[in-house]
């Protein structure tokens, strides 16, 4: 009898205690449920918005109310005007060295995710067995995705302007790289190889790389622009959502839906760029204890639609336009449901 009590003493306090911990584990799930799908919401809300306007911007285009002059000059005014406003504007507060040591970390990391871009898409070169002009648009596709007219409307709809900040950080090699290797490759198959230098040169010297120079010298010397020029700055940086989401609209509402269906090439390259890549990227930033921004910008980024470049640079280096022009499509809309999930995942 003894015993028994004695037992009872013993085990039940821990029984107690394993009741609590259960409840308390339970309780920490529910909460974490309740704080994932509101982010999720959150985050499917913000995108629900940029596709309505892109989705005006298809029916202005079916409805032959943009035709091709004037979104070409739509897209003059996103690359000259909009897109440098909003990069200077982003970087417009007081020098922080932890910033500054970010900074350099989301330049390395980019170098390293367009080393292994760039190498992932030479193994789908040695691997495919599509026709040269075909393999060359969906290579390019594989590295170039649409930054300037997603990425940075959608970091900044996920992060702010500190995120456009590391965005616009992230993104130096870009043009780079485009201009070189993109060239390269699109123009492989085709006779059209002149004028590279010419283009390279331009590229580095663009409104967006020379904002970016200006905006990080601004940010490491504290220089604040005076208060009206600021807030001209920073509303023509905020034109650059807006008008993004119409320009990417406009392209769409040029590609024919049935066309796509029939095409077996759209479809991996669709789970490679929006699901495989990001995944890739993600795993080894994971790994190495990189979180926040610092691992959420380069796997958005990175998880972004075909670039609209491709389809000009296609037209340009007598490539498959049309196959470009389908990848933008089927991408861009599918990843209206992948940049949710990998920005609730992140």
């Amino acid at each position: 009898m003894p015993c028994r009590y004695l037992n009872l003493i013993i085990h039940y306090p821990l029984s107690i205690l394993n009741y609590n911990r259960r409840e308390a584990s339970l309780f920490w799930r529910r909460e974490r449920g309740i704080q994932l799908d509101q982010a999720f919401i959150s985050v499917v809300s913000q995108i629900m918005v940029l596709f309505f306007i892109m989705l005006t911007g298809f029916v202005a285009r079916k409805a032959s109310a943009l035709d091709q002059s004037t979104i070409k000059g739509m897209s003059s005014l996103l690359m000259n005007v909009s897109l440098p406003a909003l990069v200077i504007s982003a970087m417009q507060f007081p020098f922080d060295s932890e910033v500054l040591s970010s900074s350099i970390q989301i330049i390395i990391i980019s170098i390293c995710a367009y080393i292994g871009i760039i190498s992932f898409s030479y193994i789908y070169k040695k691997t495919s067995k599509e026709k040269a002009k075909r393999k060359d648009v969906i290579q390019f596709a594989l590295i170039f995705s649409n930054v300037t007219f997603m990425g940075f409307p959608v970091v900044n709809v996920i992060y702010g302007e500190m995120g456009v900040f590391f965005a616009a950080l992230y993104n130096m090699p870009f043009n780079l790289v485009l201009l070189t290797l993109g060239v390269a490759i699109m123009s492989r198959s085709s006779r059209e190889g002149s004028g590279q230098e010419m283009n390279l040169r331009k590229a580095l010297l663009s409104p967006g790389i020379i904002a970016l120079i200006f905006g990080f010298s601004f940010f490491v010397f504290s220089i604040r622009l005076p208060g009206p020029l600021y807030q001209a700055v920073e509303m023509l940086g905020s034109t650059t959502t807006p008008l993004a989401m119409l320009i990417i609209g406009a392209l769409l509402g040029e590609v024919s839906l049935k066309s796509i269906l029939g095409d077996r090439s759209l479809y991996l390259l669709t789970f490679n760029r929006l699901l495989l890549m990001p995944l890739l990227a993600y795993i080894p930033l994971r790994l190495l204890g990189f979180d926040g921004m610092m691992l959420g910008i380069p796997v958005i980024i990175i998880a972004m639609p075909v670039g609209a470049v491709t389809g000009a640079f296609a037209s340009m280096y007598d490539a498959d336009d049309y196959l470009a022009s389908k990848a933008v499509f089927i991408t861009t809309i599918l990843s209206m449901i992948t940049i949710p999930l990998w920005a609730t995942f992140l």
